[in-house]
């Protein structure tokens, strides 16, 4: 049985004939009586939308002598689709309609064009005796007898290209629709061929299908169905039917609600055609490198991938994985989702996930998890260095066969961060899982800069709490510190300022324990930061000079610059501008000196605030400017949007109100992305600007 519902490889014979005169090529000069063959299947039931196919199709065959391939992943419908236009379209070719099933994606064998042709010729009623064994032979003699005619050839479930190419018309009548689960590339670029690839339904036409086939008006319920299909036509009437006698939508529902049951709860029909061997006819047919590749994708932990994640879990070099992922592309075995990032569809992951499972083994299976976690964190590393080099980074084993990770700069980490994101925080769970502790505390602790700067605090609590738990595992109390450490700085931008100061003394504990000098100053730092935050700015104040004097001892000059920055801030709280100033240019000093770009915005934007409380407009109006240009280089959109709300401010001050609309609209489209709520000062008072901004 094909996935359109036909059982027949060729339909049956036509009864109808018509009177032919010379047929070209010299195969008939006197008249005959011709068949015209009726061969299309039955069209599905309740057939649903494809409106925008449907009337390209009628364009491409008012065109005359045209091709096309519909293309798509199984079960999304291309036979029915194909055979209901069709159907709907018989008068367009009164000199018939041939169909076959190519059979390329199907338990028998695929056919060869020259079976093919046998049955075409049989059916136009031409012997074939003399051509048989001769394919090009009964390839033209096949054109000589339509030549003329206006005939609608369907080759349904095609492999390949060359085992359509054979079975074109050439007559200006004619008109030839192949569908197949492979793009047919060749067809397109050698024989003009349009391509028309079909994607799962939208979930409204879904539900309308569920509802029809089942009987049951449960909108929630279908939409539920529907998704867990993943909106795949031939998937969908599998589970519509069978619920058509069950009493509602719950029990289908119920028997899709876990991944690894879906299969299974599409696996049932009577017939022996389920959702499992539909998909194995695409995947049997693959080379056993590209095989290998389908499945182990499977163990990607993210819902997409990169070619270079893809080539780490392979264990293939990154051109060659490329020229893989296309063609399991063509073959709509993935998706590519541009910017050279592509997935599963949820069936077919499914079915890899069983592959891998049962042909690979388990150490088979950890080498290629371990393969990839280590490329995430190397290139996670990367972007650190990238986005704070000055900043304590995570100890990696020496790799000698991996090339060295460059980024041109802090836009283009950022920008690979964001594209990884959903993937790596999967991954960090998948390392727990695999008891690989020493990535899953590596992992987060080295996003944490990224996740800081996006202001992505609750994952940064989440993983940030993982790396907590895999340290103590580890038994690594520096990493467990270090963990603590990224714990509190989560917990005090999420407002939660108590606990934060909790896990920021019990690091300074243990890196007291292990006398770790540099923790120690750090955890300081941290526990006065957030002593600032709670209004407690003299007690703030003297931890931040301990902080200080042990930055200056074990002579970290960036440590140095950051502590300043939070003096300076200190003495501004405690009312002491002209201190702060100082401070503010002493951290801006040294941050020039390590080229702490961070640290150097944050200097200046302080810089700024002292002139504002001083009411030194243009000296504040000047700052601000500087950290906004350091800010955005450097990618730190947070301290970017707060200067340019300084900025803008202090320019409605000096009576600039275009200029400072400018800046707080732009302030309001940072805040908005980082969903801060600062964004409500910039809106008033971009709206307090009113008229005087235009």
């Amino acid at each position: 049985m094909t996935t359109d519902g036909s059982t027949n490889t060729f339909a049956g014979q036509a009864t109808n004939v018509v009177l032919a005169g010379n047929i070209n090529g010299g195969v008939n000069s006197g008249q005959r009586a011709l068949p015209v063959p009726r061969q299309l299947p039955r069209a599905a039931t309740h057939f649903t939308d494809r409106t925008d196919v449907l009337h390209r199709l009628d364009e491409l065959a008012a065109a005359g002598n045209g091709i096309a391939v519909i293309s798509g992943p199984a079960g999304v419908g291309k036979s029915g689709l194909a055979v209901y236009w069709a159907h709907e379209r018989q008068a367009a070719f009164p000199d018939g309609q041939l169909y076959v099933n190519l059979c390329g994606y199907d338990q028998r064998a695929p056919l060869r064009p020259e079976d093919v042709l046998h049955g075409f010729l049989h059916a136009l009623n031409a012997s074939a005796d003399g051509v048989v064994h001769d394919l090009d032979a009964m390839a033209a003699l096949f054109r000589s007898l339509v030549h003329g005619k206006r005939l609608l050839v369907v080759a349904d479930n095609a492999r390949s290209a060359d085992q359509v190419r054979p079975l074109l018309p050439s007559s200006p009548g004619c008109f030839t629709l192949v569908t197949s689960r492979n793009r047919l590339g060749s067809l397109t670029a050698v024989d003009g061929a349009t391509p028309l690839p079909v994607r799962p339904f939208d979930i409204p036409e879904a539900v309308q299908l569920v509802e029809h086939l089942s009987g049951h008006r449960d909108t929630r319920a279908a939409t539920q169905l529907v998704v867990r299909c993943g909106g795949m036509p031939l998937f969908i009437r599998i589970v519509a039917e069978r619920a058509s006698t069950a009493p509602s939508l719950s029990g289908p529902v119920a028997d899709l609600a876990r991944d690894s049951d879906r299969l299974d709860a599409l696996s049932t029909l009577d017939d022996g055609m389920d959702a499992r061997m539909v998909l194995s006819w695409s995947y049997q047919g693959l080379p056993a490198t590209m095989a290998r590749a389908f499945r182990l994708l499977a163990l990607h932990p993210g819902p997409d991938f990169s070619v270079p994640a893809a080539a780490a879990l392979i264990g293939r070099p990154e051109n060659e994985t490329r020229r893989v992922l296309e063609k399991l592309d063509a073959l709509n075995m993935l998706e590519e989702m541009g910017g050279g990032r592509y997935r599963y569809h949820d069936l077919l992951r499914d079915y890899a996930r069983e592959r891998v499972e049962e042909e690979e083994t388990p150490s088979e299976r950890l080498s290629a998890l371990r393969r990839e976690l280590s490329y995430y964190l190397r290139r996670v590393d990367a972007c650190d260095r990238v986005l704070a080099p000055e900043r304590q980074h995570v100890p990696l084993d020496p790799d000698t066969d991996q090339e060295p990770v460059l980024f041109s700069g802090p836009d283009d980490a950022l920008a690979w961060c964001d594209s990884e994101l959903p993937s790596l925080v999967r991954a960090v769970h998948q390392a727990v899982e695999l008891g690989l502790d020493d990535m899953a505390w590596k992992l987060p602790v080295a996003l944490v800069y990224f996740l800081r700067l996006q202001r992505r605090d609750t994952y940064r609590f989440e993983l940030s709490t993982i790396a907590v738990d895999a340290a103590r595992r580890e038994g690594d109390r520096w990493a467990e510190a270090w963990s603590l450490i990224c714990v509190g700085g989560a917990e005090s931008d999420l407002e939660r300022h108590e606990d934060a100061l909790g896990h920021f003394t019990e690091a300074l504990r243990i890196s007291r324990e292990i006398q770790d000098r540099h923790w120690e100053a750090t955890c300081i730092y941290n526990v006065a930061w957030t002593l600032r935050l709670l209004g407690r700015y003299a007690e703030a104040l003297e931890q931040q000079r301990q902080a200080l004097e042990i930055h200056q001892e074990c002579d970290q000059q960036r440590s140095v610059a950051i502590t300043l920055t939070e003096i300076g801030a200190l003495e501004l709280d405690l009312g002491r501008p002209d201190q702060a100033y100082t401070e503010f240019e002493r951290a801006l000093a040294g941050a020039r000196a390590t080229a702490d770009l961070p640290t150097e915005g944050k200097a200046l934007h302080g810089l700024g605030d002292v002139c504002r409380t001083a009411g030194r407009t243009s000296e504040a109006i000047e700052w601000y400017r500087q950290a906004v240009d350091v800010c955005q280089r450097v990618g730190d959109r947070f301290v970017q949007a707060c200067s340019l709300l300084e900025l803008g401010k202090q320019l409605a001050v000096a009576g600039r109100p275009a200029e400072a609309g400018q800046a707080l609209a732009q302030a309001v489209v940072i805040f908005e992305a980082l969903k801060d709520p600062l964004v409500e000062d910039a809106r008033r008072c971009l709206a307090d600007l009113g008229g005087e901004a235009d």
